[in-house]
């Protein structure tokens, strides 16, 4: 398993596209370094010929690349440098950003010792307090980020097997202790951190965790404690941008609400059309998915389970329409995921005709449509697509 930071846990830092990056210039922040096994990792990925220092941005913008040098293969020593005018978080990378070790720069310089023959634990850090503690913020988070989704992944199975409610009703409480005992980790690490910028990085951690209330709650008074950190203020404004980015979005999604639904169509599978109107006369979901969608294919156990719950009611039924352009891998997670009901599709992707008649801007996205062709709600997801249903079909 590579060493990749960034991906798995500053996820809206974004990819680290070397090419892209902007140029900065040199100066006082100093990484000093030395590695072994370069040609352990190289027999797999390509051969390891320069190593990167990258600054990250919390504020939703792109990574720069500050300093590079050719390293010799197999083993050998390096510097970089960079100006560091205020404290933040950097990487160092090794090769097409196989391996990364992340650093802050509370000191003038930093020393690491990398073994890229090792799949865990394999960087030590001398000089700097924030990137030891950075070090030790990943591995207690992928420890316990490790559980809480090998225990989701095995509720998941449980439901896609029609499991007995008491062993789904278990597996849910062992993940719900997971994801608790996450949350528990990462907000005593926020509360005693004496590094800013460390903290920072750790409730980033916990946006995928969090209730939406208590991120918010965090970020607000690292905020107050710290206003001048520039990673915890930017991490506030890719916060605020990203939130008004929803709302507005929201705010599409919801515009459907108490409007007659146009007519539309599309062929299945088959190539036979159908359309919305065939479906006059019940309370009908319509549910835009895909294939390669990751929520959406999170989301579908929620919606089978609706599904088998109402399926028997004669005024309901559902319609999965896909946002697909492969009609094989379409048709295999119909299979997989058991979508027991009637898929629609012209395989045109974010082309569809679906997009550009409902004006949806992501998915999974949802409108329920009452027997008079109306639609009563909208973006419906877990319990509360449940609750709407029990509301109106019972």
């Amino acid at each position: 398993m590579l060493k990749r930071f960034t991906r798995m846990a500053v996820g809206f830092a974004g990819m680290l596209l070397i090419a892209s990056c902007q140029t900065g210039k040199k100066g006082a922040f100093v990484v000093e370094g030395s590695y072994e096994n370069a040609d352990k990792l190289a027999a797999v990925e390509g051969p390891i010929s320069k190593v990167f220092l990258i600054e990250i941005s919390f504020a939703n913008k792109p990574p720069v690349l500050l300093d590079s040098v050719r390293i010799p293969a197999g083993r050998g020593r390096f510097t970089l440098r960079a100006r560091s005018r205020t404290q933040g978080i950097y990487e160092v990378v090794f090769g097409n950003n196989l391996v990364d070790v992340p650093l802050v720069n509370d000191t003038p310089k930093v020393t690491i010792d990398v073994d890229l023959g090792k799949k865990d634990d394999f960087y030590d850090v001398r000089g700097s307090e924030g990137s030891t503690q950075l070090k030790e913020l990943i591995a207690g988070f992928g420890k316990r980020n490790f559980e809480a989704e090998k225990q989701a992944v095995l509720a998941d199975s449980l439901r896609r097997i029609n499991a007995p409610d008491s062993a789904l009703e278990a597996a849910t409480r062992m993940g719900d202790d997971a994801i608790q005992d996450l949350n528990t980790y990462l907000r005593q690490f926020i509360n005693s951190s004496p590094n800013p910028t460390v903290a920072a990085v750790a409730l980033t951690f916990g946006s995928h965790s969090f209730q939406k209330g208590d991120f918010e709650t965090a970020l607000n008074d690292l905020v107050k404690k710290y206003p001048d950190n520039h990673v915890v203020l930017d991490l506030k404004r890719g916060y605020d941008q990203e939130a008004a980015q929803l709302a507005q979005q929201q705010s599409q999604e919801t515009g459907w609400v108490g409007k007659q639904v146009p007519d539309f169509s599309l062929p299945d599978a088959n190539g036979h059309s159908i359309s919305l109107a065939s479906y006059r006369g019940k309370y009908l979901l319509v549910d835009f998915w895909a294939s390669w969608c990751g929520p959406c294919r999170a989301e579908n156990p929620n919606v089978v389970k609706v599904h088998n719950e109402f399926k028997n009611k004669k005024n309901f039924a559902i319609l999965g329409v896909s946002l697909d352009k492969d009609k094989s891998a379409w048709q295999k997670a119909v299979q997989d995921d058991r979508l027991d009901w009637k898929q629609i599709s012209d395989l045109k992707y974010w082309n569809s005709k679906a997009v550009s008649t409902f004006q949806f801007e992501g998915i999974p996205f949802n409108l329920l449509i009452d027997p008079q062709g109306k639609v009563i709600a909208s973006a419906l997801r877990g319990e509360d697509l449940e609750n709407k249903l029990k509301e109106v079909l019972n």
